[in-house]
């Protein structure tokens, strides 16, 4: 999943390079490692994952070039899945963040003025002077097993798990496997710790839990589960704290990646997507505008208006149905369905909703002129 930052405060944190202070250190037998400069917060940004963004065949060569000249150390993590950051020869600090089983650290990803970027957020309180890492959760390739050095309680003793020889060509930080969940013990072990048997939020204070939760799921069933529990939750105050911890951005983000989903499916994910966007206690049109929203519905509206008044003006004018369906032939199973139908139905009343609510318009402080004195 991906965050959009628009309107978020970590969006400065990637624009204005503002990281936590921290420095390289000797670690022994890791080699260099990162180790915090001050006390970080949980949920705190950290810093960005920088380097050269190169395309899969590029990095395939440089796989290669590296191979050939035994490096020991590689710095890849996959951004799209045609971008992976390699951070070999250029980047910042964080290629020394070292791999931990029981890690402070992971990695999120955030669109940034609508571009990809990867940081590195904290999990819990980090003291000054403590080592920052992050669990790699990267594939093995090949029958070379690299030790762990990470020392903690938790170690699994070895770094990554053998793939077989058809997958050679994924990078080693690969998009599915950074943020990979278990389905019985990952995603739905944590919606049972923050809901109630209902299905339903506990209370607001498990919002930041749901958002961040959100983050990092991927698979389609994840997301109907957890879209399921902002409809049954009921209390505005969680709801609200949802919204405030970026809620709308992460929806926003989801319904953007319909596109990569089967057919069959998009027209059930945008009906649930709806029912959520009806179910939350949005207050002003800012909202909706700002986290572009109602762009995406309104997209979805539009589509299947203009697919009806180009197949009526078609048939008018005596045109083959067979061209016709030729170029509808995209959206065929989708638009024509009685799904879609409902969900460009209640697309349009809420989106009638949504004109109705108020702009609001803040008046800048106005800046403190020094007066000139008299000395």
């Amino acid at each position: 999943a991906v965050v959009s930052t628009q309107s978020g405060h970590y969006g400065r944190g990637f624009q204005r390079v503002q990281y936590a202070k921290t420095e390289a250190f000797y670690t022994g037998a890791k080699g260099w490692g990162l180790r915090a400069d001050q006390d970080i917060l949980p949920g705190d940004f950290v810093m960005e994952y920088c380097g050269e963004v190169v395309n899969q065949k590029h990095f395939e060569k440089r796989m290669d070039e590296y191979g050939k000249k035994r490096f020991r150390h590689y710095y890849f993590m996959t951004i799209s899945k045609d971008e992976i950051i390699d951070a070999q020869n250029k980047g910042n600090l964080s290629r020394f963040i070292n791999h931990s089983c029981d890690p402070n650290c992971e990695t999120q990803k955030w669109r940034v003025n609508g571009v990809l970027r990867i940081g590195f957020f904290a999990l819990k309180h980090i003291k000054k002077g403590e080592e920052l890492c992050f669990d790699y959760q990267y594939q093995r390739y090949g029958d070379d097993v690299q030790k762990c050095f990470c020392g903690t309680d938790k170690c699994r003793g070895t770094l990554g798990e053998k793939v077989p020889d058809n997958k050679s060509n994924t990078p080693l930080r690969d998009e599915k496997t950074e943020k990979r969940v278990d389905k019985k013990s990952g995603v739905y072990q944590s919606i049972a710790k923050i809901t109630r048997e209902d299905g339903s939020l506990i209370s607001p204070d498990y919002a930041l839990q749901l958002s961040r939760l959100m983050v990092q799921t991927d698979l389609v069933e994840h997301r109907l589960a957890i879209l399921k529990i902002l409809q049954s939750t009921n209390d505005p105050v969680s709801l609200k704290r949802f919204l405030t911890y970026q809620g709308l951005n992460i929806i926003w983000s989801w319904m953007v990646d319909l596109s990569e989903y089967p057919t069959a499916l998009r027209n059930e994910c945008k009906l649930e997507f709806i029912k959520v966007l009806k179910s939350l206690p949005i207050t002003t049109k800012n909202a909706v505008e700002d986290s572009k929203v109602i762009k995406v519905l309104k997209k979805w509206v539009d589509n299947e208006q203009s697919s009806n008044s180009s197949q009526a003006d078609s048939s008018e004018e005596g045109v083959n149905s067979s061209v016709v369906a030729e170029e509808s032939d995209s959206n065929s199973q989708s638009e024509g369905s009685e799904l879609y139908k409902q969900v460009v139905e209640d697309g349009q009343v809420l989106l009638n909703q949504w004109n109705t609510l108020k702009e609001v318009f803040k008046i800048p402080k106005k800046k403190k002129v020094p007066t000139a004195t008299l000395r």
